[in-house]
């Protein structure tokens, strides 16, 4: 397929802005925007009754101190949910919010969303389709297309056959030896990788290739310069408001650091 390029935002908030308050929560994407981010990534799930809901663990205890599995709650229950104790007590009672709840606050202040789309096993067509269906009913033509990304394949499958005018980007730990080929098939305008097993090399070859390079999770200013030096588009970071002065500053040339891997 012919490339999209696009141009990504130079940084990203991850989660909303895990940093600054309660990961995939509306006072997280209040926390986004105040920090100067135009864009955010959040995690999508499905509730029991196939509700479209941020989360990023199939657990739920880590966040609310339950040991059930986020996809045996209704939305209804998950919203009865607090989120927000284990981060702070000026957060106690946040609850899970549904994706139309989120789309409506990024909507609001002017977000654009990275919707990362996080099936439980078997149910990636499934996630996909619901979250699509919520992106049709609320989020308005006149803003910014979003972007739904995955480490699942068959997830961006389904939104290239569901609703191909969405963006699409591929996330992987490594990057994969047939990534050209898999950003050629899925139709991506991005690759998203992990901080921690990036070369110069490759961040060049897929600049090269013409497709954006997004870096994830990235909260170290020094990290952010160097991940610029080496071409990347956007640094992805749950603490928007550090990456930010980062990015701002001049960036030293490329030197040394070429041989980091």
């Amino acid at each position: 397929m012919m490339i999209r390029r696009f141009e990504l935002p130079s940084f990203m908030g991850h989660r909303g802005a895990a940093a600054l308050a309660p990961e995939n929560t509306l006072p997280g994407l209040d926390a986004a925007a105040n920090a100067g981010c135009g864009w955010v990534e959040v995690d999508v799930m499905l509730s029991k009754d196939g509700v479209p809901v941020l989360h990023h663990d199939h657990s739920l205890r880590r966040t609310a101190g339950d040991d059930r599995q986020l996809s045996k709650l209704t939305a209804e229950e998950l919203g009865r949910l607090d989120v927000g104790a284990h981060f702070g007590s000026a957060f106690a009672g946040t609850p899970i919010p549904t994706l139309a709840e989120a789309l409506a606050r990024m909507a609001e202040l002017g977000l654009t969303p990275n919707l990362e789309l996080k099936p439980a096993s078997g149910t990636e067509k499934k996630t996909t389709e619901a979250a699509i269906e919520v992106l049709r009913a609320s989020w308005p033509d006149n803003l910014p297309t979003p972007m739904l990304s995955s480490f699942r394949r068959e997830c961006l499958e389904t939104a290239l056959r569901r609703q191909p005018d969405y963006l699409r980007a591929l996330i992987a730990e490594h990057v994969p030896d047939d990534w050209h080929r898999l950003l050629d098939t899925l139709d991506c305008v991005a690759l998203n990788v992990s901080k921690n097993h990036l070369t110069v090399h490759r961040a060049e070859a897929i600049r090269g290739a013409g497709y954006g390079l997004g870096i994830y999770t990235v909260n170290d200013p020094v990290d952010a310069q160097k991940f610029r030096r080496w071409g990347a588009d956007c640094i992805i970071t749950d603490a928007p408001d550090r990456i930010a002065e980062a990015l701002s500053r001049p960036l030293p040339p490329l030197g040394s650091d070429r041989s980091v891997t």
